[in-house]
C-alpha cells in the first residue's frame, strides 16, 4: 500500500532547503572558514550541519503526518437512533373505523407505546399538530416522562379542525440536534389526509437532512364519518403514508394490523443494529511519531558534534 500525508502542504517547508544548499556552494565565508580550519574541525562543523538538515527534514515530514502499511480503526461511534413521535391530532383521528373499536388516534397512541416498550435505550421526543406542529416534549432518554404524555393524550382536547401534516413534520425535524449525530426517525402517526400545508415540500426537506419517516397509517380505506361533522366522511390516505415513507427510505406500516408495534420497533431495532455493527474500517498507519523520533535525535547529533568543536577550540 502506498503512503500519504495528512498534512500534505507542510511538503512545502522542503522549499526552504533550496536557498540554503545554493547559499551554502557559493558561500566565499564558508570556503575561508574550510580553508583556515583543521580538517578534522571542519569535518565535525559539517557533520553538524548534515545533523541539523535532518533534524529540520524529519521536522517537516512528522508534520505532514506520514502514514503507509495498513492498520485497523474502529467505526465512528454514532447515537443509535433519535425517534420523534408526530401525533396527527386532527378532527378525523377521532373516528372509530370500527364500530365499537378504538379510535385512529387511540390506536396510533398504542401502538406508540408499545414500540416504546420495546426499546428502552432509545431517545423519544413527541410532537403534536393542532393547526400547526408542536413540540410537545424534547429528545429525552426519559421514555417514562414520553409514555406519561401519550397515555395522557385526549383526542378530544387537543384535536383541532385543520390538518397540517407539513407543519407537523417540520416541527419534528427541528427537535433533532444536529451538533449530536444519530440514525434520526420520524414516526408520523396519522391517518394520511391534508387539508393544508404541503407534506411533500416537507418530506423532501427531510430528505436533505437524511431525516426518515415511519409512517403509521390508521384508519381504514372505507372511511368514516367525522364525528360532530354530520355527513362529512374522512378515508385513510394510504398512497401519502407510503410515498412519506418511500421519499425519506423510511417504512410504511398500516396501523389497523395486530404486529404493527413489533414492526415499527423493528424497523428502529434494525437502524441500531446499523449503528453499533462495530465495522473496522482499514486505513494506513500513522507514522510520525517515527520521524518526529528521528528528528530529536538529529537535532541532538547537532548539538553534539559543536560541543566537540568548541572543546577543540578551548
Amino acid at each position: 500500500m502506498t503512503g500519504i500525508f495528512d498534512h500534505p502542504w507542510v511538503l512545502l517547508g522542503f522549499l526552504v532547503f533550496i536557498p540554503i544548499l545554493l547559499s551554502e556552494y557559493f558561500s566565499a565565508r564558508r570556503k575561508r572558514i574550510q580553508t583556515n580550519l583543521p580538517k578534522d574541525l571542519w569535518m565535525q562543523l559539517f557533520a553538524s550541519r548534515i545533523f541539523f538538515a535532518l533534524f529540520l527534514a524529519f521536522l517537516v515530514t512528522a508534520l505532514a503526518g506520514p502514514r503507509w502499511g495498513i492498520g485497523q480503526r474502529q467505526g465512528e461511534y454514532r447515537r443509535a437512533v433519535d425517534a420523534v413521535i408526530a401525533l396527527d391530532v386532527s378532527r378525523s383521528m377521532e373516528i372509530r373505523d370500527n364500530a365499537g373499536g378504538l379510535s385512529r388516534l387511540e390506536r396510533g397512541l398504542a401502538v406508540a407505546r408499545e414500540a416504546i416498550d420495546a426499546l428502552p435505550g432509545m431517545r423519544f421526543a413527541v410532537t403534536v399538530s393542532r393547526s400547526r406542529g408542536i413540540v410537545a416534549i424534547p429528545l429525552t432518554w426519559d421514555n417514562g416522562a414520553v409514555l406519561a404524555l401519550l397515555e395522557a393524550v385526549d383526542g378530544s382536547n387537543l384535536s383541532g379542525w385543520g390538518t397540517n401534516l407539513e407543519s407537523l413534520v417540520d416541527a419534528s425535524a427541528g427537535v433533532f440536534q444536529s451538533s449530536h449525530p444519530s440514525n434520526r426517525v420520524i414516526i408520523l402517526i396519522s391517518d394520511g389526509e391534508e387539508l393544508s400545508g404541503s407534506l411533500k415540500a416537507a418530506l423532501g426537506r427531510c430528505s436533505q437532512e437524511a431525516i426518515s419517516v415511519a409512517a403509521v397509517a390508521v384508519g381504514s380505506d372505507e372511511g368514516g364519518e367525522v364525528p360532530g361533522l354530520d355527513g362529512i366522511a374522512s378515508f385513510r390516505d394510504a398512497n401519502a403514508m407510503r410515498a412519506a415513507a418511500s421519499e425519506t427510505g423510511g417504512v410504511y406500516i398500516d396501523g389497523s394490523r395486530s404486529d404493527a408495534a413489533d414492526a415499527l420497533a423493528a424497523h428502529l431495532r434494525s437502524l441500531a443494529a446499523e449503528t453499533y455493527a462495530g465495522k473496522n474500517k482499514q486505513e494506513r498507519k500513522a507514522h510520525w511519531f517515527t520521524f518526529a523520533m528521528l528528528a530529536i535525535i538529529a537535532y541532538g547529533a547537532s548539538r553534539l558534534s559543536l560541543l566537540k568543536v568548541g572543546r577543540r577550540n578551548v
